[in-house]
């Protein structure tokens, strides 16, 4: 039996969770798991009509979304499992214009826990050539009020 691949798998399952009904923006906006290890996640988002600007390059706005839901997967992987967080801050660096078409590749990491405090940073790459598009670093509350997120719907009650 293989530790980091049942851990590998654990961190799928959390995503896979994390993306399926409770957030039908992400599956609108072509949001894919590309990858998850402890602390760290690669996600991507294709060009698409719900995610193109009006020149037909990915929104900078579908790219910061795409940033902060790669941050919250970073950070539920390093501690391993789902519990709320919310964004303290966060501070996208767009280097390079999205050419039009081009999907993007988010890479980030969770570097340090420090209280309820976690930190991250990564990037933003054109998945045809890997060229830096933006840079991303954040801070985020761990353990915020909230429902858990790998609970599932029996958690949430309709106000």
């Amino acid at each position: 039996m293989n530790p980091s691949h049942d851990m590998e798998n654990k961190y799928m399952a959390m995503a896979k969770k994390f993306f399926g009904k409770q957030h039908p923006l992400f599956n609108a906006m072509g949001v894919k798991i590309e990858e998850i290890e402890q602390g760290r996640s690669v996600m991507s988002m294709a060009c698409g009509p719900k995610t193109c600007n009006h020149k037909g390059a990915l929104h900078s706005g579908a790219i910061t979304t795409l940033l902060d839901t790669d941050c919250g997967m970073a950070i539920f992987s390093r501690i391993g499992d789902m519990r709320p967080i919310a964004t303290i801050d966060l501070r996208v660096d767009f280097l390079a214009e999205v050419p039009v078409g081009e999907g993007v590749r988010a890479e980030v990491e969770c570097y340090a826990i420090r209280g309820d405090v976690a930190y991250v940073k990564g990037v933003a790459l054109a998945q045809s050539d890997r060229k830096l598009l933006a840079s991303v670093t954040g801070s985020f509350a761990v353990g915020t009020l909230g429902p858990s997120l790998d609970r599932g719907e029996e958690g949430v009650k309709d106000e």
